[in-house]
């Protein structure tokens, strides 16, 4: 009776495909019963990885699943995790098994994989005990009874993604392809990953498992049009230039004296080594080149620019360099061929290290202020008109601080006023008005906060509105400054909530994100 229950399912599940009708490229979206599956055990583990929305999907699992946290699959996991079995590791294991309840591996696991699970003996229980929690829970009876939602959370990342022929301008620039490219929402996640999938054939299934940024109308809300064009070319570009560096290592790491000058800013994003670094290079490269084909030139220099900001100083180089494989592709029909021509830059880079490493004008994003925690300093409020809140946000912001910036001061807006921070990366928590500091600076910024109402690039009405945004620091251009401000003051409590990082601001109706995105930058000059 189960198995009759199961079956259907399985030829129904929530794929959606964005198919070119010229090229027959397509990305797959969907949500995926395997990492659905695996979100709910680690959701019963108390993963950390685990979003703290709330939404009535998430009450469901709570509700259905809750009965079953002391199963031998979740204990299995927080054991598995607390060696080393996290992050990208678990999303990538399952995507090796075919679809619950029958998880029959194939292709086999990686070496990666097993090593990072602690061995096939705890690698292949897991997989076993994952089996017996899905037949266990009725998971794939779960699964079906939510296929509305599942759709209409596709469907709203389809129309983003649907004008442009993403596949087909990949496939084309590169001049080879994958066997699949599929973006994955997984309602409950925090965090990204772009694993990988090799089958026989030497192919490779590529994928972009994307976390929620915030909530909407009670569904999770997956993004901007933006932030999908950059997990379109971004990361399934490194499926076509990570693997090609392995020809090439030895020559790559002759050059490894690139990476002293840019180490620091690198190593803030999580680049830590040479290879790592080289392999981002060109990849922004790639894109940069792509938003000036697509977009034109505007566009292409702010997303040169952009890149540089953060970094990858030898993105410029590297571009210039493309033109060359613009102008001449039959003799470089794929970059695998013209590769080389990027060692070369690496080459000539390599006999005047310290050509480009300038100091670098702060050009944003959020995620490039709470980086620099060498030179961090949070300010907090004294001028909030209830003090009983004011003393809560002082709580709030010490928890944050103890969580995040173990060693980075904390100053009152009144003793801020009175030193000089020309060389701290500003961060700011309080109402306009609230925190004296927030207050002076405020100003310089083009948005306008009422009670009823926040004003930037559009308006957007309500009263409980928090804006997160970064901004150069007032004093040092090439510093920069966080400020989390509300229209309340008791709406700062819990502020870190709201997705926020990977743009310069957000602006949220409690933690449902209304607007993620960019200023526009021309010079010294942001504006919306």
């Amino acid at each position: 009776m189960k198995k009759n229950l199961l079956l259907p399912v399985l030829a129904g599940l929530i794929w959606i495909s964005i198919t070119s009708p010229t090229t027959a490229q397509k990305i797959n979206i969907r949500v995926d019963p395997r990492i659905e599956l695996l979100a709910v055990v680690q959701f019963l583990s108390d993963y950390d990885l685990i979003n703290t929305f709330e939404f009535p999907y998430k009450h469901d699992i709570k509700n259905h699943f809750s009965a079953y946290k002391g199963h031998p699959a979740v204990k299995g996991f927080a054991e598995m995790r607390a060696q080393g079995f996290s992050f990208d590791a678990p999303p990538t294991a399952v995507l090796h098994l075919s679809n619950p309840p029958e998880l029959k591996i194939n292709p086999p696991f990686t070496d990666y994989l097993i090593q990072r699970a602690g061995g096939k003996e705890k690698l292949e229980p897991f997989v076993k005990n994952l089996r017996d929690f899905a037949r266990k829970t009725q998971f794939i009876a779960f699964f079906k009874s939510h296929h509305r939602t599942y759709s209409q959370t596709v469907e709203r990342v389809k129309k983003k993604l649907e004008a442009v022929d993403y596949i087909g301008i990949l496939k084309k620039y590169y001049g080879m392809k994958q066997r699949s490219y599929n973006i994955i929402l997984v309602p409950l996640f925090k965090g990204n990953y772009v694993p990988r999938v090799k089958h026989k054939d030497g192919n490779f299934d590529v994928f972009n498992i994307v976390s929620p940024l915030g909530i909407k109308n009670g569904l999770p809300e997956f993004g901007t049009v933006k932030y999908f064009k950059h997990l379109a070319w971004h990361e399934f570009s490194h499926s076509f230039v990570n693997p090609i560096q392995h020809q090439y290592q030895q020559q790559i790491d002759s050059f490894s004296s690139l990476f002293a000058p840019i180490a620091k800013k690198m190593k803030q994003q999580a680049y830590d080594d040479w290879r790592i670094t080289v392999n981002e290079h060109i990849v922004r490269a790639v894109t940069t080149h792509l938003s000036y084909m697509t977009k034109g030139k505007e566009a292409g220099d702010q997303a040169l620019r952009y890149e540089k900001q953060r970094g990858f100083l030898y993105v410029e180089p590297l571009c210039k360099k493309l033109e060359i494989y613009e102008a001449k592709r039959d003799k470089y029909p794929k970059l695998t061929d013209f590769y080389p021509e990027f060692i070369n830059v690496f080459k000539e880079l390599s006999k005047s290290p310290d050509r480009y490493s300038h100091h670098m004008l702060f050009n944003g994003n959020i995620n490039e202020v709470v980086l620099d925690k060498e030179s961090v300093v949070l300010i907090i409020p004294t001028n909030e008109r209830n003090k009983d809140i004011q003393d809560n946000i002082h709580t709030y912001v010490k928890k944050i601080h103890k969580m995040f910036y173990k060693g980075c001061p904390i100053l009152t807006d009144k003793q801020a006023l009175n030193k000089d921070l020309a060389n701290n990366s500003i961060i700011l928590y309080g109402t306009i008005s609230g925190n004296l500091l927030s207050a002076k600076y405020i100003k310089g910024l083009p948005v306008r906060i009422k009670a009823d109402r926040i004003t930037a690039k559009e308006t957007y009405r309500g009263n409980h509105l928090r804006f997160i945004t970064c901004w150069p620091n007032p004093k040092n251009p090439y510093k920069g400054m966080l400020i989390y401000t509300a229209q309340k003051a008791e709406d700062i409590i819990g502020i870190n909530s709201v997705f926020h990082g990977p743009t310069d601001y957000v602006i949220a109706d409690k933690t449902t994100i209304l607007q993620a995105a960019n200023y526009k930058k021309d010079k010294d000059k942001w504006s919306f």
